[in-house]
């Protein structure tokens, strides 16, 4: 019996390496993921460093916002929100949770980018800093060469 288990063991081994060996990415595939996962650096960059710059430029200016409490926004809304948060004396940061990430094209001019974010709030200066995760679904347009935010699910708030 100990032959047989350890028998089965190896090929359940060997089965459970088969489908890592099967999702090696194409080169196209690796671009796109860095391309996005880049322009999403930049876009909440700019949120964590206050700058709405990066983020005019990252939405798409037929941007959707769907949140599962406040509804559902626009470009226009969004940078004035953005703009107004800026000027508050609370810092919000967004850390990205690659391990959580998952990107997948949409064509040729879109992707679908799905996963987690931590967002951290520090209300004042001497208030304690409090995150939580959230989970997100966006997708991304090419837009003269540069990736732009043209839909967003933000949930599980």
């Amino acid at each position: 019996m100990n032959k047989l288990m350890a028998g089965l063991c190896l090929v359940a081994a060997g089965m459970a390496a088969m489908p890592a060996m099967a999702q090696s990415k194409d080169p196209a595939r690796a671009r796109l993921e860095a391309e996005i996962a880049a322009a999403d650096a930049r876009l909440f960059g700019g949120l964590n460093a206050r700058d709405i710059g990066p983020m005019k430029e990252g939405f798409s200016p037929r941007l959707e916002f769907y949140h599962d409490r406040s509804g559902v926004t626009g470009y226009a809304d969004n940078i004035a929100i953005f703009e107004k948060n800026f000027k508050a004396p609370n810092r919000v940061r967004r850390e990205a949770m690659p391990e959580t990430v998952e990107i997948f094209p949409a064509g040729p001019d879109h992707a679908m980018h799905i996963g987690q974010h931590r967002f951290c709030n520090k209300p004042s200066a001497t208030a304690a800093e409090e995150c939580a995760v959230y989970r997100f679904a966006m997708v991304w347009e090419r837009d003269g060469g540069q990736w732009k935010l043209l839909r967003v699910l933000s949930y599980d708030h």
